[in-house]
């Protein structure tokens, strides 16, 4: 796979972050194993991700030529300060950054995009144009997008647009407060993980025709048997054999309303790590990872080492071995949860969580965790035995997805 290869045909893939590069790189690599050329446009974290993952992304700095590149770079380094993250690259973000703020200049005037960015900040970045200036440049035979509202979006809003055959690899489920279910403009396909998602899509109004159950690419891995040593591994690493695991995997609580303050910011994710020190503090037969979300752990307070307790860095740590080291997982709403129900762990969905109760994204209402209803619930519903939970259709069919990905894929490069 080539960075850049304007030769025409092809998949253009267009993803971001840990968690989306891992949907996308099964699919890139089984594409290639037939013969399809990829170019996978990889955002801000993915870019590290998909390099860790062995493909050659290209990111925004590599696009830099189809815009005015001196206007892009002076309003990036005009937001870079605010922005920056230490798992990507100054150029990077800045290009990303600026490519994206040039748009609203060149679309709205210096005073509407700057009205813009003080309102929505990078989330509200929907790079129509420049994704336009992408595709014509590749002239892509399908282009790929998993289903983020940003970049993503806009490439399928473009592929739409242009006739380009198109697909959306989504998340996990599509919940009614979820920005996709908002979108005027959806894929030629969209491939959704479970039959419970699929049937999210059509509740909320989408063509049934466009929705293919196929499984989520990101998961075939937890299929593989051969990956479960490597949680003993860990735990031998760590000193913990014979230990019971705890996995806190948390996420900031911020823009949305109704937040209390007291949950604002990282103050969620620290008292949530605070009682599950102490509850291993007094249980010597049991440890906990504290993992944070890839694109946030950097702002967490560090609460001091503790013996059994292992603070992860997301960015050097593979989630799978402390998956696999896990019995219970604790989450908001991260597809962390998903990941650890599908290893048949016991989940433990905040469902008190601003964040969960905003979103009405409760894996406890989904069928694959059970609810902890108050930060004081926390510690009782750990000590009692797991429960067990009805089965709504939650988890993906049997067998691999990839293979569905690909075929939907192909399919497309048909037409």
């Amino acid at each position: 796979m080539t960075r850049l290869q304007q030769a025409g045909g092809g998949v253009l893939f267009v993803t971001y972050g840990n968690g989306h590069i891992a949907k996308v790189a099964p699919v890139v690599a089984a594409l290639e194993a037939k013969g399809v050329h990829c170019t996978v446009l990889a955002m801000t974290l993915g870019y590290a991700q998909s390099l860790r993952l062995g493909m050659k992304p290209v990111g925004y700095k590599d696009l830099l030529h189809l815009v005015d590149a001196d206007a892009a770079m002076k309003y990036g380094r005009m937001l870079w300060p605010e922005n920056q993250h230490p798992d990507v690259d100054e150029l990077e973000s800045c290009s990303y950054l600026g490519i994206n703020y040039l748009e609203w200049v060149e679309t709205y005037g210096e005073e509407e995009a700057a009205a813009r960015y003080r309102k929505g900040g990078r989330r509200s970045f929907l790079p129509v144009r420049f994704l336009g200036k992408v595709i014509d440049f590749l002239q892509p035979a399908v282009v790929v997008s998993t289903s983020s509202p940003r970049s993503e979006q806009a490439a399928i809003e473009v592929a739409v647009q242009r006739g380009v055959p198109n697909l959306t690899m989504l998340d996990v489920f599509a919940m009614p407060h979820d920005t996709y279910l908002h979108h005027k403009v959806y894929a030629d396909r969209i491939t959704a993980p479970s039959a419970l998602a699929g049937q999210q899509l059509r509740n909320a109004g989408i063509d049934p025709s466009k929705i293919r159950v196929t499984g989520c690419p990101a998961y075939d891995a937890l299929r593989d048997a051969s990956q479960a040593p490597l949680g003993t591994q860990l735990k031998r690493a760590l000193g913990w054999n014979g230990l019971k695991v705890l996995l806190w995997a948390g996420s900031l609580e911020q823009d949305e309303t109704g937040v209390p303050a007291e949950f604002y910011g990282t103050k969620f994710g620290v008292l949530v790590e605070q009682r599950l020190r102490n509850f291993v503090a007094s249980h010597p037969d049991l440890a906990l990872i504290v993992r944070y979300h890839p694109t946030q752990y950097n702002v967490f307070p560090d609460l001091g080492a503790q013996e059994r307790v292992y603070v992860s860095n997301p960015a050097a740590d593979r989630l799978l071995p402390q998956l696999h080291a896990a019995d219970t997982v604790i989450v908001q709403t991260s597809t962390v949860g998903f990941e650890s129900a599908l290893l048949g762990k016991r989940l433990l969905c905040l469902s008190f969580s601003p964040r969960v109760i905003n979103t009405e994204y409760d894996f406890s209402e989904l069928g694959i965790a059970e609810s902890v209803a108050a930060l004081d619930d926390l510690v009782p519903v750990l000590e009692r035995p797991r429960a067990q939970i009805a089965d709504l259709g939650g988890f993906p069919p049997p067998g691999p997805a990839t293979p569905r990905v690909c075929e939907e894929i192909l399919a497309l490069m048909k037409r």
